[in-house]
């Protein structure tokens, strides 16, 4: 019965054909760029005790471990650490400022709204005066 098998275009040898259950890409798809970056943020958004100088641990994110060594680094005097370190200090700064600039006039609106209302207000006035 072997004999009757004729090979050729879309019927290659038995010899060279799959294996029952034997996987035609056994290392699979491989990882884009994006999943690449989806688990390195993974890694770094899982928390690391970290030992402040009294000896006591604290746990940070590791985005915040990462950029603590890489200040201390620098600071000890590893110049492309501390470039890196105030380059990344000045791209993030300004969506920390826009964001607390968000939350302050979200704390102003509320403000209004309830002076609107009728409700006694001179104490959070006061509050987020500062």
């Amino acid at each position: 019965m072997a004999d009757d098998y004729k090979t050729g275009f879309g019927k290659p040898p038995k010899s060279s054909q799959w294996q029952k259950g034997q996987s035609g890409n056994p290392k699979g798809r491989p990882k884009t760029r994006f999943d690449l970056i989806n688990d390195a943020a993974a890694i770094l958004s899982e928390p690391v005790s970290a030992r402040t100088p009294q000896g006591k641990t604290v746990s940070l994110d590791g985005f915040e471990a990462s950029y603590l060594a890489l200040c201390k680094k620098g600071l000890k005097g590893h110049v492309p650490s501390l470039l890196k370190a105030i380059n990344i200090m000045l791209e993030v700064q300004p969506a920390l400022d826009a964001r607390e600039s968000e939350k302050r006039q979200q704390h102003y609106d509320l403000i209004a709204h309830m002076d609107k209302m009728g409700v006694n207000t001179d104490g959070l006035k006061k509050r987020f005066s500062d």
